[in-house]
């Protein structure tokens, strides 16, 4: 499966749906996105999109490493020094007079980290108010248009999204196996001397028909895979508001937030050496590795 448009050497949901599913004949979980395919070492394209060299601009400082031990210290107050520190602009979500849905800028927390990648913080620091807050909503978080990162309840989340096209053709092109060819047996053949008496076949066995899975039947085990694997409560075929799924052609259209992209086809800027990938309850995500250059020298 490739997302269009794509560099070569970057990450596909080829790539990642290929070491998911292997000949599709078991059901997997997408294996790295975050997480379709594997990250190219070098950072962005040169022909990369303004919008492109922000979000891995923004990612690159997310991914300084920071110390924190805070007890009983505001949401808004750990954010900020997140900010200070690592000079990334961040765009929480509060629930404030004009929002009746967000985060409370005053819920207390107690943090220790030593030497974390900012963005792995963020994400602590955003389950850590989700499960003190308990209002029945996720926290994450997401780049803006502008590669700036957004925060908070995913139903806010959802009202930024965009429509993202997957080549998946090479993953329905089903190739057949020949795995039932029938056995020889060279003493079958008939008889060497003289006569004219014809032996029996030295082929046994039937090889019958390969049955080979239908194009459509490969799409549907696609599309259930993503949407069982990939925030799979947020998918409008379960109820969900926050993404939706179309087939044309050999393409799947995908209508969804940066953070469920995020978790089908990664990000294409950022380097493997600088991403590792862990299982979640709602599948699996990219974990941001601390990035040495941006370490402090003593």
């Amino acid at each position: 499966m490739t997302r269009i448009p794509r560099n070569s050497g970057r990450i596909t949901a080829c790539s990642m749906l290929a070491a998911a599913l292997g000949s599709l004949s078991t059901p997997a979980i997408i294996s790295s996105t975050g997480i379709l395919g594997f990250m190219a070492n070098e950072t962005i394209a040169q022909s990369a999109s303004s919008e492109t060299r922000a979000k891995a601009a923004t990612l690159r400082l997310m991914s300084k490493p920071v110390t924190l031990d805070v007890q009983d210290q505001p949401l808004e107050d750990i954010l900020n020094y997140i900010v200070d520190v690592t000079g990334a602009e961040l765009e929480p979500i509060y629930l404030d007079s004009l929002a009746s849905t967000g985060m409370d800028p005053s819920t207390l927390l107690t943090l220790r980290v030593t030497n974390v990648a900012a963005i792995s913080v963020l994400e602590r620091v955003l389950k850590k108010t989700e499960r003190i807050e308990s209002i029945g909503e996720e926290y994450t978080w997401q780049f803006t248009d502008i590669g700036t990162i957004e925060c908070g309840p995913k139903s806010v989340l959802n009202e930024n999204a965009r429509i993202e096209l997957y080549d998946i053709a090479d993953l329905i092109m089903a190739v057949p196996d020949f795995d039932n060819a029938p056995d020889f047996n060279i003493s079958s053949s008939g008889g060497g001397g003289g006569g004219g008496g014809g032996g029996s076949s030295p082929f046994s066995g039937s090889s019958g028909d390969v049955d080979i899975e239908s194009s459509a039947e490969r799409s549907t085990r696609i599309i259930t895979l993503i949407e069982s694997s990939v925030e799979p409560d947020q998918w409008a075929t379960a109820g969900g508001t926050g993404a939706s799924l179309n087939v044309y052609g050999t393409s799947l259209v995908i209508n969804a937030p940066d953070y469920i992209h995020r978790q089908i086809v990664g990000y294409d800027f950022w380097p493997a050496r600088l991403h590792s990938v862990r299982n979640t309850p709602n599948g699996q995500s990219i974990r941001i590795k601390p990035d040495p250059s941006m370490r402090t020298k003593p």
